[in-house]
């Protein structure tokens, strides 16, 4: 799955309908606007897109333009157009606080696309999958998540394997 963006915080890849972000630190307006710019540049060029969007590991800061900018690309109805699952691999009080962020932004941005939040990968690998037409393989989607995590380690960030 080819790279898209990174940096110390995030990296993103596309390949064919499918969009992964992994985080291993939370988001800045750069990283927000990063993923606004080449998800529409990825969509252009090929087709709608089903985002799997997967939280790993870092601090929950959300400075007021990250919940701003993550509220606008909630509602915006021309990017990831297939679907959005948002998956929050951490564990206790900060997944709790990134799950919470979450759900405040998709609040704010009513999402016009089918949206889920999830606290394991398998679920939101299979729900992406149902949500997709034609529906996409939940295979490619492990996949190409585990392809982004092994990216993130390989980059010194070490977010744990999906599902524990």
């Amino acid at each position: 799955m080819p790279v898209v963006y990174a940096d110390e915080r995030v990296l993103m890849a596309h390949e064919g309908p499918l969009f992964v972000v992994g985080w291993s630190e939370a988001p800045t307006s750069v990283q927000m606007e990063a993923m606004a710019e080449h998800g529409r540049r990825c969509e252009a060029r090929t087709e709608p897109l089903a985002l799997v969007n997967v939280v790993f590991g870092g601090v929950p800061k959300f400075p007021e333009e990250v919940r701003v900018s993550a509220a606008a690309l909630t509602r915006d109805a021309t990017l990831f157009a297939r679907s959005r699952a948002h998956v929050v691999m951490l564990p206790g009080f900060a997944g709790a606080a990134v799950m919470a962020f979450i759900n405040t932004f998709m609040l704010l941005g009513r999402p016009p696309r089918p949206t889920r939040v999830f606290r394991a990968l398998d679920p939101a690998v299979e729900w992406t999958a149902r949500a997709s037409t034609p529906e996409l393989s939940p295979a490619a989607i492990h996949a190409s998540v585990e392809q982004v995590r092994v990216r993130l380690a390989e980059r010194g960030r070490t977010p744990p394997a999906p599902g524990t």
